[in-house]
């Protein structure tokens, strides 16, 4: 790398943190209602070891999140992304120096100008650091760090669901390479987790230790979200990829796997570096394929979201800037590094045309924060009805309460509104209430009424309304509602 390239690659780093930073601090919104549950999750970490073991908050995430969270709050958290980001892209450049990509400065400016990517450094979700967690896989699988590949295959199931399809590669890859010792670290993650929630949650189970993630398992296998086009995901990737970049991403798809079938299997059996490259074409497309079909099917509780394609954030990069190598090669580009300047000023210039960032405050965030309001005004209410069931997670961070603490809080389940407990306040919402990727969890203002739930306020704000119920008996030694 150029001492050209090293200065220009320094300055886009630093530009870049200081614009997520900004972010981080000046949004008030999110992107998406999960960020808001997962912040939550880590948020009560440190003091709530349910957290740290539940399904649907993923123990790696968890973990990874819980001292920013429970230190700095939301910043604290927007600003751990960010460093997972920085962490992903020093990954992603040690990752194509081995490669035969020649030049690592423009994996990582394809890396940084993704405009999702950039989105996502400073929210609260799971996509990057399980993109940082796949590059440092590659890595270790590049290097034939066969046990350190292990043990991150291993953990991959607790950071994402994508986590199971790795494990079960990464499985084939220590057969082909005969590591059988490393086989018997693979399945240690799930059993670790399987016990330790089996043994956090306590309480009479009639099932034993290792069926505890079976039983616990969040996604139902046919999604409540629907099904939708098969090329959904193609469609979106210049949104992943970045529109400089996904026409070279094709193009790098080709000179990654180009070469007469014979030829590839037999260079694909002998030749690990050759193995290495065309993995940084294939983990990719194997991600949009995997997912375009279950969205196509309506499985997994799959719902179509751009952000699931992040997890394959540097393979995305890497085959751009194979791409574009081969474009400079043939025709000769000199200023290559011009491509870049454009490909960062097209989304500043677009979002100072259509502002989205930072992020604003939406009809969800105003309405949760009315609910708020409602409840601070009606203290008696409170203290009759003090555990409160909301799906709506913005309500949960404004009151800044623990989904798990059994004294504050309550399932928004089927369960709970069908076997009404004493003193529980349910806020229902349109959406949130009715609509999960658990159908335990999908529950309606009828079967509220049908159980005998009494609704006590409505709530308007925007285009949205939510109700507010109480169970049918206030809690015990609390004899009025005030």
């Amino acid at each position: 790398m150029t001492r050209s390239e090293r200065q220009s690659l320094w300055i886009a780093v630093a530009i870049y943190a200081a614009l997520s930073i900004w972010m981080a601090i000046a949004s008030h919104g999110f992107l998406e209602a999960d960020g808001i549950t997962h912040y939550l999750l880590r948020r009560f970490s440190l003091h709530q070891p349910l957290n740290l073991v539940g399904v649907w908050g993923r123990p790696l995430c968890v973990l990874l999140y819980a001292i920013p969270s429970g230190l700095g709050g939301l910043i604290g958290t927007r600003l751990m992304s960010l460093a997972l980001v920085l962490v992903m892209a020093a990954l992603t450049f040690q990752a194509t120096k081995r490669s035969a990509i020649a030049r690592p400065a423009f994996v990582v400016l394809f890396l940084l100008t993704q405009p999702l990517l950039f989105a996502h450094s400073f929210s609260e979700l799971t996509e990057v650091p399980f993109a940082t967690l796949m590059i440092g896989m590659f890595i270790a699988y590049e290097r034939r760090w066969f046990a350190l590949l292990a043990v991150l295959a291993a953990i991959a199931p607790l950071g994402r669901p994508e986590g199971f399809g790795l494990l079960a590669v990464t499985g084939v890859a220590l057969l082909l390479h005969r590591r059988w010792l490393d086989l018997l670290i693979l399945p240690l993650g799930l059993i670790g987790w399987s016990y330790a929630g089996w043994h956090v949650f306590g309480g009479p189970h009639d099932y034993a230790w290792y069926q505890w993630l079976g039983h616990n398992w969040p996604y139902s296998p046919d999604s409540m979200y629907g099904s939708g086009s098969l090329f959904r995901f193609v469609g979106v990737l210049p949104a992943v990829s970045g529109p400089i970049g996904f026409g070279f991403l094709w193009v790098g798809f080709w000179q990654l796997l180009r070469s007469p079938l014979s030829g590839f299997i037999r260079r694909w059996t002998t030749d690990h570096a050759f193995r290495c490259r065309t993995l940084i074409a294939l983990v990719p497309l194997g991600v949009l394929v995997v997912h375009s079909i279950l969205w196509r099917l309506g499985k997994m509780a799959s719902n179509g979201e751009p952000r699931y394609m992040l997890v394959a954030a540097p393979f995305w990069a890497m085959a751009a800037a194979a791409g574009l190598e081969w474009c400079v090669e043939r025709f000769r580009w000199r200023h290559a590094g011009a491509l870049f300047v454009l490909a960062g000023a097209l989304p500043i210039a677009a979002n100072i045309i259509y502002p989205a960032f930072p992020l604003k405050a939406q009809d969800d965030d105003r309405l949760a924060a009315d609910v708020a309001r409602w409840m601070n005004e009606h203290p008696q209410t409170l203290h009759d009805y003090p555990r409160l069931a909301a799906a709506m997670p913005h309500v949960m961070m404004l009151l800044d309460r623990d989904r798990l603490n059994a004294k504050q809080c309550c399932d928004s389940s089927k369960t709970v509104v069908e076997n009404p407990p004493p003193g529980v306040m349910i806020v229902f919402d349109p959406v949130y209430s009715q609509f999960n990727s658990n159908a335990e969890y999908c529950i309606s203002e009828k079967l509220l009424d049908e159980h005998g739930w009494r609704r006590v306020a409505t709530i308007p704000e925007g285009s949205k309304t939510a109700s507010v119920y109480l169970s049918p008996v206030p809690s015990p030694g609390n004899p009025g509602e005030g």
